[in-house]
């Protein structure tokens, strides 16, 4: 029987788990989970669950908000710990999509299933926390790369998402459409060179570097 949350502390901590327990079985899958299969997991009944979240695409919203802060921390902590280098910082962005998967997979998930499913007002301050993240980034962008407009970071930082998060998905589907595919289909490793050296490509045109090494 699941303990009744007492104080403040131990909301918090309830609250942390539903959400941890989430990415978990996020991670394991790669799709959304109902609310029975997340309480299950978390050992709580379902009235519990709805007192932290009205939806279950509540609680993939808030994971995508702080998985896309993580990512943006991340790149500016790159830009911050290294001397400026255009090449070096677009490798960095196309490397780190395979080290921040969950961003990748949250994203993808957003306009076509979370964002149909969430109040407008929700929408609209989840929209809002992951625009402030981005301008911080592209502020510092530009602040590393003088002949880059903070403007123009916004831009090529957008087209980036589109592009490269799109084209993962094609690259490193869910586990149900590989199960659907060919066998042929399955060499991760040549899909993962595929992925990376298109991507840098394309980020080259994005961010006006193709006449650069």
């Amino acid at each position: 029987m699941e303990s009744r949350a007492l104080n403040d502390a131990d909301k918090e901590r309830k609250y942390e788990k539903i959400l941890s327990t989430t990415l978990k079985l996020f991670k394991r899958e790669r799709r959304l989970h109902t609310a029975a299969e997340i309480c299950k997991e978390v050992k709580i009944a379902k009235g519990t669950l709805y007192l932290y979240f009205s939806t279950k695409e509540e609680i993939y919203m808030e994971l995508l908000v702080r998985n896309f802060r993580r990512w943006h921390e991340s790149v500016r902590e790159h830009l911050l710990d290294r001397a400026p280098d255009a090449a070096g910082f677009i490798l960095y962005l196309c490397r780190s999509l395979a080290d921040f998967t969950d961003f990748v997979d949250l994203t993808a998930l957003a306009s076509v299933v979370l964002e149909e499913n969430l109040p407008p007002e929700y929408v609209r301050v989840a929209r809002q926390k992951n625009r402030q993240e981005t301008r911080r980034t592209c502020q510092l962008i530009a602040r590393s790369f003088p002949e880059w407009s903070e403007d123009f970071c916004e831009l090529s930082l957008r087209r980036f998402y589109t592009y490269g998060i799109a084209y993962w998905k094609e690259c490193f589907p869910s586990g149900p459409v590989v199960a659907a595919l060919p066998a042929e289909y399955l060499d991760i490793e040549a899909q993962r060179s595929k992925f990376f050296n298109e991507i840098l490509l394309m980020n080259h045109l994005i961010w006006g570097l193709q006449n650069k090494p």
